[in-house]
C-alpha cells in the first residue's frame, strides 16, 4: 500500500484508493497515481451542442466543465396539420415528440361540384365530390342546312356544337317573283301572274286577271259603271278637267312594253294614265299618260318604266274638235283594256 506522507501531518494519504485514470482527469491537469506519480489528465471536452439543441429550461454543459449553460430549444410536442391537394406546411423550429402527423384532406371535401356525366364534353374527365366523372356529352360539327318547302330540324340538342349551323340563301326571294300578297321566307309577293301578251284586264264587260276587280272613280261627275259590254268614264262637271278612275289594284308593268284600251265611238276623249298614288285627280299628278281619242284603239308606251302603279282611265271633252263645252250625257266606253308587248 503507498501513501504520501504530509510533513507536520497525523498520517499519510492511502493512493491505493485513487481509481482516476488520466482520461478520467481534464486534460492539462496533474494528479498523482497510486504510486505517488503525478498524473496528467487527458481527458477533453469535446461538446458540439448549442443552446438551441438543448430543451428550453433544461441544463447541460459543453467544452467547459466550469460553465453550466441552459438551453433554448421550444418543445413542440405533438404538432399535427391537415393539407389539401397542393397545400404546404412549413415545420417550426424546436423539438418534436414524434405523435404528431400531416394529414391529407379528403378529395371529396376539395371537389366539392354539381356535374354530372351529361355536363361534360364526351371523353373528358372531371373530378366531382371526389369521384372521377366521364363525359358523355356528343359534338356535332358545324353544317350548312338547304332550306326546302317542309321544316328542316337540327339535331343538336343536348350536343356541343363544335361549329356554326348556317342555313342557306334562298335564292331569287324577292318580291317580283312571289305571287302578290304571298309571304315567302318574310318576302311579300308582289308579282300578279301576267305572262301572255296581251292580258286582258277588261274585255266587253268581263274582268279578268285581277285580284281586286273594278274601278275606283277618283275624279268625275258620275262614278264608273259597266253597262252594256263596256266601262264607261264620266267627265268631271269643269270642261277644264279631266273625269279619271283607276283599277283597284296596282300592276307591275316591269315586264310589259304597252297598255292599250279600245275606246267605242262616243261624245268624249279617253286617255290611258299611271301613276303610283290610289287618288289622283289631274293628268299632270300622273306619271304617264297617252294622247286623248274618241274612238279606237288608246296606247301608252309603259317600256321605260318598271314597279307597281295604278292604270288610270279618263274621259274629257273632245279638244281635237275643238269643243270644250259640257256635254250632257257624255262619257267615254272602253270595250277593251289589256297588257301587251308589240
Amino acid at each position: 500500500m503507498s501513501r504520501i506522507w504530509l510533513p507536520g501531518g497525523a498520517g499519510g494519504a492511502d493512493l491505493d484508493v485513487i481509481t482516476a485514470g488520466a482520461g478520467d482527469v481534464l486534460s492539462g491537469k496533474v494528479i498523482v497515481d497510486k504510486d505517488g506519480e503525478p498524473l496528467t489528465g487527458t481527458l477533453a471536452l469535446t461538446g458540439t451542442a448549442a443552446d438551441s439543441h438543448v430543451l428550453s429550461g433544461q441544463t447541460y454543459y459543453n467544452t467547459d466543465a466550469k460553465t453550466k449553460r441552459t438551453g433554448n430549444m421550444a418543445n413542440r410536442g405533438a404538432v399535427s396539420q391537415a393539407l389539401n391537394a397542393g397545400g404546404s406546411y412549413t415545420i417550426p423550429a424546436g423539438y418534436h415528440n414524434g405523435a404528431g402527423k400531416v394529414t391529407a384532406n379528403s378529395l371529396a371535401s376539395q371537389t366539392s361540384a354539381n356535374a354530372a356525366a351529361g355536363h361534360i364534353l364526351s371523353g373528358k374527365t372531371a373530378w366531382v365530390n371526389g369521384a372521377k366523372v366521364t363525359g358523355n356529352i356528343a359534338s356535332l360539327d358545324g353544317q350548312t342546312v338547304t332550306p326546302g318547302a317542309s321544316a328542316k330540324t337540327v339535331s343538336c340538342s343536348g350536343k356541343y356544337m363544335t361549329g356554326n349551323v348556317t342555313v342557306s340563301a334562298v335564292s331569287n326571294l324577292t318580291a317580283a317573283n312571289i305571287k302578290k300578297g304571298v309571304t315567302v321566307g318574310g318576302v311579300v309577293g308582289t308579282y300578279e301572274g301576267y305572262a301572255s301578251s296581251p292580258l286582258y284586264l277588261f274585255r266587253n264587260g268581263t274582268w279578268s286577271n285581277l285580284q281586286t276587280t273594278g274601278v275606283t272613280t277618283t275624279n268625275g261627275s258620275t262614278k264608273a259603271v259597266v253597262s252594256n259590254g263596256t266601262l264607261i268614264i264620266y267627265p268631271a262637271l269643269s270642261n277644264t278637267e279631266s273625269g279619271m278612275a283607276r283599277l283597284n289594284q296596282t300592276f307591275n308593268l316591269t315586264n310589259y312594253k304597252f297598255i292599250k284600251a279600245k275606246i267605242k265611238t262616243g261624245k268624249t276623249a279617253g286617255r290611258i294614265g299611271i301613276g303610283t298614288a290610289a287618288d289622283i285627280k289631274a293628268l299632270t299628278s300622273l306619271t304617264k299618260y297617252s294622247g286623248e281619242l274618241t274612238v279606237g284603239v288608246a296606247i301608252l308606251d309603259v317600256s321605260s318604266v318598271s314597279g307597281n302603279y295604278y292604270i288610270y282611265l279618263t274621259s274629257c271633252h273632245d279638244s281635237n274638235a275643238g269643243n270644250h263645252e259640257i256635254i250632257i250625257g257624255g262619257s267615254t266606253s272602253y270595250e277593251e283594256l289589256f297588257l301587251a308587248n308589240t
